[in-house]
């Protein structure tokens, strides 16, 4: 049977983790590198690009906090 895989947790995750996440994107362009078919790489480097800037950006915006770190 299958599990869906629906939402990943952001338990004691910050900010900070997101905009690491997006510097290891853009380092991995800024240097051009990719592993496998390089047309699929550059496809799935742009859609995670585009979710780390818009979480980044929500994660920026006034109000917004993250879940307390869980066990």
């Amino acid at each position: 049977m299958a599990t869906v895989f629906e939402s990943i947790p952001l338990n004691g995750l910050r900010r900070t983790h997101l905009e690491q996440l997006l510097a290891y994107v853009n380092n991995a362009e800024r240097e051009g590198w990719y592993y496998g078919p390089k047309k699929q790489f550059l496809k799935r480097h742009q859609e995670l690009k585009a979710w780390l800037e818009d979480a980044v950006e929500y994660a920026t915006s006034d109000g917004v906090v993250f879940p307390k770190k869980g066990r």
